[in-house]
């Protein structure tokens, strides 16, 4: 996002401490993987600290292994895999072959409802359906937009009893099909549907954004890196139950990511 800067090495440390403990705080336990020192050779072509895209969970017990949108990613893949084996959960691995691609950050998975949303920007049709297959999910909802990863521009949020009970988007970045099958799903659901500007979210090509969208929706909490530029969406949010958790990630978004990208649920 910010080609040749380097992070503040302290500040980092600051904000992932920060984004722990406000996981902590709400009841979560956190598992910290040591960064694979083979993907730090004199070349690195990798992105391991966004944690969220070489895997995903169903929250019960299955991991599933995916298959990168860039090919320079898919060492990150077999790497994950064996920084997961200590866990002993059961791993589902997409097979390595054309036409099969996913990337975690396209996907939202609320394991409640058994509810998948995916994008389509880095992903592929037999991609996303590989990983509803393999999770059993009860509904997938494709959602096509600008952004490189679904969580650019989208999140759901999750109430204290698990359940989806609301839908926040940049949807001027979607296609206007996905627009319509959005808000298809949320009034089948009767839930609100929050409308974010591009700022919000990933931003222009002239401006990078807030990456507000860039959350990580946990029962009752919304934890992300930035406030809306509509204040009354949070005050919408807290009244519905939900606790909004601001935690800045500066320094992960000069390269490109931020809280739903250096997170992944187990």
């Amino acid at each position: 996002m910010v080609e040749g800067a380097i992070p503040d090495m302290g500040l980092l440390h600051k904000e992932r401490q920060d984004l722990i403990s406000s996981v902590t705080n709400a009841g979560h336990k956190i598992t910290e993987l040591d960064f694979p020192a083979e993907l730090d050779g004199n070349e690195p072509k990798h992105d391991f600290v966004f944690i969220r895209d070489p895997f995903i969970s169903d929250q019960n017990g299955t991991l599933v292994i995916l298959r990168a949108g860039e090919p320079q990613r898919r060492i990150e893949n077999k790497v994950v895999k064996r920084c997961l084996e200590p866990l002993e959960m059961q791993m589902i691995e997409m097979p390595d072959q054309s036409g099969l691609r996913a990337d975690g950050g396209e996907f939202y998975f609320c394991a409640r409802e058994g509810i998948l949303f995916s994008g389509m920007q880095r992903n592929t049709i037999e991609g996303a359906n590989f990983v509803a297959d393999a999770m059993n999910v009860n509904e997938m909802v494709i959602l096509e937009g600008k952004g490189y990863h679904l969580d650019t521009f989208f999140t759901p949020v999750i109430n204290k009893d698990g359940n989806i009970s609301a839908l926040v988007a940049c949807t001027e970045v979607m296609t206007n099909e996905s627009k319509t099958k959005l808000y298809q799903f949320a009034d089948g659901k009767d839930i609100p549907i929050f409308e974010i500007p591009s700022n919000d979210a990933i931003g222009t090509e002239k401006r990078i954004g807030t990456f507000a969208a860039n959350a990580l929706p946990l029962p009752g909490i919304l934890i992300r890196p930035n406030h809306f530029s509509d204040p009354s969406i949070d005050e919408r949010l807290a009244d519905m139950g939900i606790n909004i958790v601001i935690n800045p990630t500066s320094q992960f978004q000069l390269s490109g990511g931020s809280v739903h990208c250096i997170t992944n649920e187990l």
